[in-house]
């Protein structure tokens, strides 16, 4: 398993000026475009997304900022994080909304959700510790239900990689195993000043996989 003993206290320390230095509202505002072309959003009201169910985890959410522009897409969101001070920033833009726990023991009834993301976090994982997280998502997610995670983050900054955690040949193969087929993928421009991003505007790529049964929520 990895040694993520570090990540709390790292990301406590980077907390306040986190999102500035990764790129700020514009990159989490891609993010969401993105996904947006992969999963139907309820629409712009919290409260009716809510009422419909509409419920979405946001894992290794972090400051919230890609949470908050769920919110503002319709779904009813909790940021789930490992790092108090990352929580502290996400609690200012969704307040009651937070949710500290790791991610491959997720605090969530089985079947209870219409979308989990994970944004930039397998990629810090080895694979066995991804695949951890992976099962935990396939068990809380409804039949129909959708995941949304950035593959191959590595190959946004550089032509090879050797991390395997975020293959999106590797997940293409394994997530079926857990009931979620591959479901289209897209990929958005996010420029960040941060020193690892070595192309001044690199390519994500997302992938979304469905819960086998239920309604589809495709675009």
């Amino acid at each position: 398993m990895s040694d993520l003993s570090w990540v709390p206290t790292y990301y406590d320390d980077v907390a306040s000026s986190y999102d500035e230095s990764r790129g700020g509202v514009e990159r989490a505002r891609a993010v969401v475009r993105a996904l947006g072309t992969l999963v139907r959003p309820p629409g712009p009201s919290v409260a009716a997304a809510a009422s419909r169910r509409e419920r979405c985890l946001d894992v290794a959410g972090g400051t919230g900022i890609v949470s908050a522009e769920l919110a503002a897409a319709g779904w009813s969101v909790v940021v789930l994080d490992r790092s108090a001070g990352m929580l502290a920033e996400a609690a200012g833009r969704l307040p009651g909304r937070v949710l500290r726990a790791d991610a491959d023991r997720l605090p969530v009834r089985t079947a209870s959700l219409d979308l989990v993301t994970i944004i930039w976090m397998l990629n810090l994982l080895d694979v066995a510790t991804a695949d951890a997280v992976l099962a935990e998502t396939a068990r809380v997610l409804r039949p129909g239900g959708r995941l949304v995670l950035t593959a191959d983050k590595e190959l946004a900054h550089a032509s090879t990689t050797t991390v395997r955690s975020d293959d999106s040949e590797r997940l293409g193969t394994v997530l079926p195993g857990w009931g979620l087929d591959p479901a289209g993928t897209a990929t958005f421009s996010a420029p960040s000043p941060w020193g690892s991003a070595r192309v001044g505007d690199p390519l994500f790529r997302l992938a979304a996989f469905r819960r086998a049964g239920g309604p589809d929520r495709g675009p």
